[in-house]
């Protein structure tokens, strides 16, 4: 089966950090012995005026590329910046702006369907990426399975109707909108009542069996390591983390957090440490690469991430599949696979007291940690692997080519 797959947020040789989970969701469909080419469009930028590592990364990338695991991308350049302020009025106007993306990519993106004549177009998003797939003319284009991944920007569709016609415009074409969360299904479904969503949550790679060889650093050896990692943003709730766990940190000395991450939230994350005058058993890590976050997963005893309106965070799944129990949010779309208190614990969203006794549960308890990790462990060898998650995918592309019916869906 030939699959075209369109993703924006794809890593690229100079950003490879960029949708490092997209990379690894294509290679398991190679693996699947789908006959896989990725189209990741990406925003044009001259040389000459490239003046950071990010804009270069935009600037130098070439025009096709393939990656470990025989993923094959082609990165075609269109007029379409995901920049303030353009950012922020194409966020509630998008079709305009994605008309003019649109024309930039039209004949290449064509040439392309015609040549490489797929059977099924998968869309990371329906804005841009759906709506893009949804112009291609019908005697080419072929059934349009689409995966959505943010809680905003389908709930925005409530407050800005030219995003909700924009995203309307994408659901009808495709034959399938899959959501990665139950709540994410149903935010989808009250906007569009008379279409049919499905859930497919997302994977993880194992991690390689080695990390568990490598002895921890002396400055951590014989502590309790509270591990979280995320993007320094308000949503993450890392100064909530913080104060949580600096108030049950006198009755752990042994205990430290250590957070990796940076973002715009830097300024208040250190204050809130200096504030609590914890600086000895809060560790800010900076930004590591993946490789590096997967070995902290390995050394530490749990992971903590309580941020709110998570849509089915793979930083969570990476955790767990380390074999670490996990205190996250109860609002979040993990919940859909996880269990409290058997694979950690999950805390009322901004709830600093709950969150302080849940980390005071972890850290003191060793056995239930030690079995929740357990648990948590299983849980993704035995349904949340990326080779997994294909697999389901294949199928749905399977029922999409065969024009079949598929849990109330209809083919389109």
């Amino acid at each position: 089966m030939r699959v075209l797959f369109l993703a924006s947020y794809f890593p690229k040789p100079d950003n490879p950090l960029m949708g490092t989970w997209a990379l690894a969701q294509a290679q398991a469909l190679v693996r699947c012995n789908i006959n896989l080419r990725v189209v990741s469009c990406t925003s044009w930028v001259p040389k000459l005026v490239a003046p950071t590592s990010g804009a270069k990364a935009y600037a130098h990338c070439p025009n096709t590329y393939v990656w470990p695991g025989e993923v094959n991308v082609d990165y075609l350049r269109w007029l379409y910046y995901p920049v303030p302020p353009v950012k922020t009025w194409a966020y509630k106007h998008p079709q305009p702006y994605l008309s003019i993306a649109w024309h930039s990519v039209k004949r290449k993106l064509i040439d392309i369907v015609q040549t490489f004549q797929p059977d099924i177009i998968f869309c990371h998003h329906l804005l841009p990426n759906g709506w893009i797939a949804a112009q291609l003319p019908d005697n080419i284009c072929p059934p349009i399975i689409t995966l959505d991944h943010d809680f905003d920007e389908i709930t925005d569709c409530h407050q800005y109707p030219y995003r909700h016609a924009a995203m309307k415009r994408a659901v009808k074409q495709a034959w399938a909108s899959l959501a990665v969360s139950n709540r994410m299904q149903q935010s989808f479904q009250a906007l569009f009542p008379h279409e049919h969503f499905l859930i497919h949550h997302n994977g993880i790679d194992l991690p390689p069996a080695q990390l568990d060889k490598q002895p921890r650093p002396p400055a951590v050896q014989n502590k309790k390591i509270v591990l979280s990692c995320a993007l320094f943003a308000e949503r993450k709730g890392i100064p909530l983390l913080i104060k949580a766990f600096c108030s049950i940190a006198p009755h752990h000395p042994d205990a430290i957090l250590r957070i990796i991450g940076n973002g715009p939230e830097n300024s208040v994350i250190r204050e809130t440490i200096q504030q609590h005058d914890r600086t000895h058993q809060v560790q800010l890590l900076g930004k590591k690469p993946h490789h590096e976050v997967l070995q902290e997963m390995a050394w530490a005893d749990c992971f903590a991430l309580v941020g709110w309106d998570e849509p089915f965070a793979t930083v969570y799944l990476e955790a767990m599949a380390a074999g670490k129990p996990i205190i996250c949010c109860r609002d979040g779309g993990i919940n859909d696979v996880f269990q409290h208190q058997v694979h950690g614990y999950a805390v009322a969203p901004k709830d600093l007291q709950a969150t302080a006794s849940a980390l005071d549960k972890m850290l003191s308890d060793d056995a239930a940690r030690l079995s929740m990790g357990h648990h948590a462990k299983q849980l993704i060898h035995e349904q949340l692997t990326w080779d997994a998650k294909a697999s389901h995918l294949c199928e749905l592309f399977s029922e999409a080519v065969a024009g079949a019916h598929y849990s109330g869906l209809q083919t389109r």
